[in-house]
């Protein structure tokens, strides 16, 4: 059995920025028999498979998962996985060489972690604006330069799903929760549109499990970033589903039987920054109100659906 399992998780990739991915894993230090390999292919209009290359790889496989969505494609790598580590790469990160050799090194000597990341770094396509600054963590990028792990739930040490890597436990855990409550489903990204939360959800379960949680600065990627997504039409857009996501988490939490509010308090904080602000921060002032109502449209349309009864969580049996 091999002590780390890869799992890439992929809808319709940008093929140049897939070819760097996989560059960088065919050029880890640590050796091939030691690792497998998992492509998840999320309902790609074309078959991935039939545009990458995975023969230099005696451990790794295609995977298909029909079902459209990034929680459906990280879920079937929960169940395929055959190591006693998972790490998460999405199809534009490029891992530094030692990273999984790390990464097997960091949990052999942290007994307590259940689940981590790095340091993101970005490559950007075309340079972004000089506004964007300030909101280049909302795609995914960690300039870290000093570790930081807890086990409990702080900004600062709370893994993002690029690069993380958890224990198999924690997967397994992970998987059973989200059977278990179908209201999760409400937080997955599926194709193009930008809802998150799976990451915070992962870390939560690692720290029910007792484990702590934590983002590693030796641990590097560089984060592939095409110019779309540092234009203020993504970024209004990205805003706009974070704060949903964020109203939602608490609701799927409570099971959804706690209707989603907004404070009077968070309401003029909303407003003096609308005032005071510039024509970017008022725009985002405008997206957090869109969020919330889009967070109470979508708990209220889920309540008026019929609600299967819980499956059953199947894990995949290994020799």
């Amino acid at each position: 059995m091999p002590a780390i399992s890869v799992a890439i998780c992929t809808h319709n990739p940008r093929l140049d920025y897939l070819s760097r991915v996989l560059n960088a894993l065919r050029s880890q230090d640590l050796p091939l028999s030691e690792w497998e390999l998992l492509v998840i292919d999320n309902a790609s209009t074309k078959t991935v498979s039939q545009c990458a290359d995975l023969s230099w790889h005696p451990l790794a496989r295609f995977v298909i998962e029909p079902e459209l969505g990034i929680t459906s494609a990280r879920l079937r790598a929960m169940r395929e996985f055959a190591g006693e580590l998972l790490i998460f790469f999405d199809d534009d990160n490029v891992m530094a060489g030692d990273y999984l050799q790390r990464c097997v090194n960091l949990f052999s000597e942290r007994p307590d972690v259940g689940a981590v990341s790095g340091c993101l770094m970005p490559e950007y396509e075309s340079p972004p604006p000089d506004w964007f600054g300030p909101y280049e963590s909302w795609i995914a990028v960690r300039r870290i330069t000093t570790s930081r792990w807890s086990n409990f739930t702080d900004s600062r040490s709370e893994p993002v799903t690029a690069g993380m890597c958890l224990r198999r436990n924690v997967a397994t855990a992970f998987v059973t929760a989200c059977v278990a409550n179908p209201l999760m489903s409400v937080l997955d990204r599926r194709g193009t549109g930008l809802f998150c939360g799976e990451d915070v959800a992962i870390a939560k379960t690692a720290m029910r499990l007792g484990y702590s949680v934590g983002q590693f600065a030796e641990l590097r990627v560089l984060h592939l970033i095409p110019t779309r997504r540092t234009t203020p039409a993504y970024l209004f857009s990205l805003y706009r589903h974070m704060c949903a996501s964020g109203h939602l988490m608490g609701w799927v939490d409570g099971n959804g039987q706690e209707p989603i509010r907004v404070s009077w308090r968070t309401l003029l904080r909303s407003a003096y920054r609308f005032v005071r602000g510039n024509n970017i921060r008022r725009r985002i002032v405008i997206e957090e109100l869109r969020g919330f109502q889009m967070a109470r449209r979508i708990a209220r349309d889920w309540a008026k659906r019929p609600q299967p009864a819980p499956a059953v969580a199947k894990e995949r049996r290994h020799a």
